[in-house]
This record gives C-alpha cells, structure tokens and sequence, in this order.
C-alpha cells in the first residue's frame, strides 16, 4: 500500500512539474514574440518600403511582423489598397493580405 501511494505522489508531482515547464516556455514564447512585435513595430516604414514593390502584393501578418492597422495604412500611403484577405488561423493571428497597385 505504502509503494502505490509512493507511486501516486511520484506521479502527481511529475505533472504539475511538467505542466510548470511548459508554463514557463509558454510566457517565454510569449515575451519573445512581443519583443519581435514591438520590434517590428519599430521598423515598419522600412518593412513596408521592401514590401511594395510592383503591382501586386502578397504580405503576411503574424505575431512577429507590424500590426494589421500599420500594414494597411501603410500600404495606401504607398498608394495600394488591400484587394483581399484570409485568416491563416482561428483567433486571427495570422493574416494574408493582397494588395493592389491603385491607379
């Protein structure tokens, strides 16, 4: 009896082991996209200026790249304007959007 209690709290404190390191990589993951967001935030006029070039454009937003609003204000300051998108994921965090040179 005492070795299957042994057992049960071994088990027991495994799992709320387990379930702290992958708590801690989670916020880690956390902390790393943001500071790319933010960084990314941060270059967005020379992001953008790469990106618009020519008459269409295909751009993706996700945790890493300048924000929805940021890419399509910043794309009609180059004069395109956004033709279409798509929610590459559930919760949208991940966009694709098509532009189109305006004339």
């Amino acid at each position: 009896m005492g070795i299957l209690i042994g057992i049960v709290v071994l088990f027991v404190v495994g799992l709320v082991f387990v379930y702290g390191v992958a708590g801690w990589l989670g916020f880690g993951l956390y902390l790393s996209e943001s500071k790319a967001h933010q960084k990314a935030e941060e270059s967005a006029p020379a992001i953008l200026d790469e990106a618009f070039v020519g008459d269409d454009v295909v751009f993706k937003i996700n945790p890493r790249s300048p924000k929805y609003e940021t890419v399509v204000l910043g794309a009609k300051s180059r004069g395109y304007r956004l033709m279409n998108e798509t929610q590459d994921t559930a919760g949208g965090s991940a966009r694709t959007l098509i532009f189109e040179k305006a004339n």
